[in-house]
C-alpha cells in the first residue's frame, strides 16, 4: 500500500515538470519592429495582355464603301437604280458597296464628321461648306447638259443703250467684268431669290468684286420672271441668269409669246463656267490609290448609254458623262463669295 502511494506521488511530480518546461518554450508576440529585418518588395501582378482588333480593310464585306446621297423627294425608279449602280461598283471593283440615304445637307455633314461616309454626291455649295471643315475632296463631276459648270449672263435691254462685251460665236466675253459691268453702276437688278447661287450670289459677288454700286435688287423668284421684267421695262435696268449648259432667254416659258426677246434683251457679259455642276466628293481618309480605282470604274461606267441611264436615274439629274475634278475648280468662285455676306448653309439642300 506505502509503494502505490509512492507511485502515485512519483507520476505526479513528473507531470508538474513536463507541464512547466513545456509552458517555459512559448514564443510571446513582440510589438517593436526590427529595422534589421528586410520587408519583402511588393511585386505587382503581370498584367494580362489585351487584344486590339485590326479593323477591316475599307471595302471588304465587314466595312464596305458607304455612299451618301440627299433624296428629298421619291423618284419613281431611283431607289433600283440605286441598287444597280452599287452592284456594278462592288462586281466590277470586287469591293463592297453600300449607301445612306439622307433628306438634308446637315444630317449628311454630321454622318461624314463621325466617318459614317465614305463618298458624297454635293452641290456646289454643300461641297463649299464641306470642304471648308476639310471633311472631302472633289473626285468626279457630272456633265450635264454638254458642260460641267455653269455661270451666269448680264442682260440689258436694247432700248438702254448698253455696250455689249459678248461674242455670241464664242459664247464669251474677252472684257474684264470690270470693264463691261461699270455701266451698271448704281442701277437696280433683278435677281431670283436669295438662296440661289447663281440667280442671286455671284451676280452680287461681281458687282462687289469690282466695285460696282447697285440699288436693292428686285427679286423675281425665276430666271424667265426675270428675263419678262427686264422686257416689259420699268421695273429693272438689267437682269441675271444662269450660262453656259442654256440660255433661259430661248427657254419655252419665255420665247412662245417673247419672240423677239433674243434682241430685245441682248447678252451684256458673260462669266466663265464658274459653278461646278454635282459632283462626287470622297473622304480625305480614303486611300488615294482607291480614289483612283473608283474614280477610273465610274468614268468608263459613265460612257456606256446603261451606265448614262443609271446614274441619271440615280441621281434624278440628267448625266452625260462623269469627269475628273479638282478643288481648284472651286478656287474662283470661293474668291468672288469672300466679297458677299453669303452665309453657304442658307443655300444647301
Amino acid at each position: 500500500m506505502a509503494k502505490t502511494g509512492m507511485r502515485s506521488i512519483l507520476a505526479i511530480a513528473i507531470s508538474l515538470i513536463i507541464l512547466s518546461a513545456c509552458g517555459s518554450l512559448t514564443v510571446q508576440p513582440t510589438l517593436e519592429f526590427n529595422p534589421q529585418t528586410a520587408t519583402p518588395e511588393l511585386i505587382p501582378p503581370t498584367p494580362i495582355p489585351t487584344y486590339t482588333p485590326t479593323p477591316a480593310a475599307l471595302g471588304s464585306p465587314e466595312n464596305p464603301i458607304v455612299i451618301g446621297l440627299i433624296i428629298q423627294e421619291n423618284v419613281a425608279g431611283q431607289a433600283e437604280a440605286l441598287q444597280s449602280v452599287l452592284m456594278q461598283l462592288s462586281e466590277g471593283l470586287s469591293l463592297s458597296f453600300t449607301n445612306m440615304i439622307f433628306t438634308n445637307y446637315v444630317d449628311l455633314e454630321l454622318a461624314l464628321q463621325r466617318g459614317e461616309v465614305d463618298m458624297a454626291w454635293l452641290t456646289a455649295p454643300e461641297y463649299l461648306l464641306a470642304s471648308q471643315k476639310d471633311l472631302v475632296s472633289a473626285l468626279l463631276v457630272t456633265n450635264h447638259l454638254g458642260v460641267t459648270a455653269i455661270g451666269v449672263q448680264f442682260l440689258g435691254h436694247k432700248d438702254a443703250d448698253f455696250q455689249t462685251f459678248y461674242n455670241p460665236a464664242t459664247n464669251t466675253s474677252e472684257a474684264t467684268p470690270a470693264q463691261a459691268l461699270t455701266q451698271l453702276a448704281g442701277l437696280r437688278p433683278c435677281l431670283t431669290e436669295e438662296d440661289s447661287l447663281s440667280g442671286y450670289w455671284l451676280p452680287l459677288g461681281y458687282l462687289s468684286q469690282n466695285n460696282i454700286s447697285y440699288t436693292r435688287p428686285v427679286l423675281t423668284y425665276s430666271f424667265s420672271a426675270s428675263i419678262r421684267a427686264l422686257y416689259v421695262k420699268g421695273i429693272c435696268s438689267y437682269a441675271v441668269t444662269y450660262a453656259h449648259s442654256a440660255d433661259p432667254r430661248t427657254s419655252s416659258e419665255v420665247i412662245s409669246d417673247l419672240t423677239d426677246v433674243i434682241i430685245d434683251v441682248p447678252i451684256l457679259w458673260i462669266s466663265p463656267p464658274i459653278i461646278p455642276n454635282l459632283n462626287l466628293s470622297v473622304s480625305k481618309q480614303m486611300e488615294l490609290t482607291l480614289q483612283n480605282r473608283i474614280s477610273e470604274f465610274l468614268r468608263n461606267f459613265s460612257r456606256e448609254e446603261p451606265g448614262k441611264s443609271l446614274l441619271s436615274q440615280m441621281l434624278n439629274y440628267e448625266v452625260a458623262q462623269l469627269e475628273p475634278l479638282h478643288d481648284t475648280s472651286y478656287q474662283a468662285l470661293r474668291d468672288i463669295l469672300t466679297t458677299t455676306d453669303v452665309r453657304l448653309a442658307d443655300l444647301v439642300r
